[in-house]
């Protein structure tokens, strides 16, 4: 561990002090925007009934999207943040910004039993420190977030610090503690999470101690290349490459993994917007020539209809390029309901809580990417009872030094041993696992480090995982990186 944390101070030093994450920058951005709607004349309470999702999905509503959340799909959705609230350093909060549109958005989503929270945040570090670092302080912000939820009837709180420094790392621990424990004993179901970084620059978090103590980590897998890059290029790149760097989000959930062992707390968020840069030329990994900002996914969308939508295959992401006559290049990348439909693939391989969405609304009317979270988390029951017949999962998918397979077969055995073989893209057998034990409900795990049976370490590609069990068969894919 002494290791990791001299590597992280020595790669602080790459980040700029003028860093802003895009909650920050958007949250700067619409500062002070009024929108109204009509109050609603009831409170309508959590609708509790069973819902058809595989995963977890929690999608961030800023308060700037107004009455976006009649087009939300709430079939789709777990939960809901509403964004935001400002904490201050004595415990106190800011007021609730345009109250009426989260009290129709509460309304909606309790209809179709997503929990709303209230998100509450603080990008100032010096009055994080303040906060977090004073017992009085932290009480004072625990019971105005209780009175706030219960006041306005809602779920619960998610907490967004962004980029503090290892001076508060314990106590930050201690306040997610304190807040989940408060919250959980005084509203019992009720959900807290934290926003937590795609790299921990500052070791202000741990992992294992808030994913134990909280309802769930949000993974802000995004903004790896930033509105000050000085280079274009994704803003969430899936692996790691020569190209893009080592930083992506597959780094960052391995990096999760291997720190954090709580893996059902994980969500995995995902970008909903895209950065837009003026660059030197039209080439990839363009220098860029000013600050990017940032668009909208609908936004994005619809430019790259016009100026033709480009394919990464590098970092599976997509982009696109427009000349200004008198200006010069311009370069946006973005995700897509394929880049982000890989992105939800991860979640499931890697079998972690689900996926997170910053921000909803952002994709307007447009349907493309509920589609995506359909296919990627969206059941019937008669699909999600079959698949119980059989349960195999690999993760971390892709993966560099080890795999893990996870299996089950819930069905009455015969004494027959159960099989693994690991099979390349030509068919041909490059590792077989003899697992010594009878079908069971109980789950049985085995490491795979990338090697064929002779103890050769396999070049990178896709690999097939084929699972045999007296009676049962199922494959999965897998990719290993080097």
């Amino acid at each position: 561990m002494s290791n990791l944390i001299l590597s992280i101070l020595f790669l602080s030093s790459f980040l700029p002090d003028n860093y802003q994450g895009i909650h920050e920058m958007e949250w700067h951005k619409h500062k002070g925007e009024l929108i109204t709607a009509p109050t609603p004349e009831e409170v309508i309470p959590l609708w509790k009934g069973e819902r058809p999702l595989r995963k977890v999905v929690f999608g961030y509503y800023p308060y700037w999207m107004g009455t976006s959340y009649n087009y939300l799909q709430y079939d789709l959705l777990s939960h809901i943040a509403y964004f935001s609230v400002t904490l201050n350093g004595d415990g106190s909060l800011g007021a609730i910004p345009n109250q009426s549109i989260l009290e129709n958005l509460r309304n909606a989503a309790h209809s179709n039993g997503v929990m709303v929270m209230i998100t509450a945040t603080q990008f100032n570090n010096a009055v994080i420190e303040n906060l977090l670092n004073s017992a009085s302080s932290r009480t004072n912000a625990i019971n105005n977030l209780y009175n706030l939820t219960v006041t306005n009837s809602l779920d619960g709180v998610s907490i967004d610090f962004e980029s503090p420094t290892n001076t508060v790392k314990d106590s930050l621990t201690l306040f997610m503690t304190e807040l989940t424990s408060h919250f959980h004993t005084n509203l019992p179901g009720s959900h807290i999470t934290i926003a937590t970084p795609a790299v921990d620059w500052g070791n202000a978090f741990d992992y294992d101690e808030l994913a134990l103590n909280t309802d769930g980590l949000f993974i802000m897998a995004y903004n790896y290349y930033w509105s000050g890059s000085v280079y274009a290029g994704p803003v969430s790149p899936l692996p790691s490459s020569s190209l893009w760097g080592t930083y992506s989000v597959m780094w960052t959930v391995n990096n999760y993994i291997q720190y954090g062992i709580y893996r059902d707390k994980f969500i995995v968020g995902c970008p909903y917007y895209g950065l837009r840069w003026p660059t030197e030329d039209n080439n990839l990994k363009s220098l860029t020539r000013g600050t990017g900002s940032a668009l909208t996914y609908s936004q994005a969308a619809d430019s790259a209809n016009i100026y033709m939508k480009l394919w990464d295959d590098t970092s599976k992401t997509v982009w696109y390029r427009n000349y200004i006559s008198g200006d010069g290049w311009y370069q946006c990348w973005f995700d897509d309901s394929l880049s982000l439909r890989m992105k939800y693939q991860v979640v499931i391989d890697s079998n972690l809580c689900g996926a997170g969405i910053w921000a909803l609304g952002y994709d307007g009317t447009k349907s493309e990417l509920w589609g995506a979270l359909k296919d990627a988390f969206y059941y019937t029951g008669i699909k999600e009872r079959l698949s119980r017949k059989i349960k195999l999962s690999v993760y971390p998918n892709p993966f560099r030094e080890k795999a893990v397979f996870s299996l089950q077969c819930p069905v009455p055995s015969d004494k027959k041993a159960i099989t693994l073989h690991i099979y390349d893209l030509s068919g041909r057998l490059v590792k077989s696992f003899v697992i010594n034990t009878n079908h069971s409900v109980l789950t049985t795990v085995v490491f795979w480090d990338g090697k064929d049976n002779e103890g050769k370490l396999l070049p990178s590609g896709i690999y097939f995982c084929t699972f045999i069990s007296a009676v049962n068969k199922k494959t999965e894919k897998i990719t290993l990186l080097k």
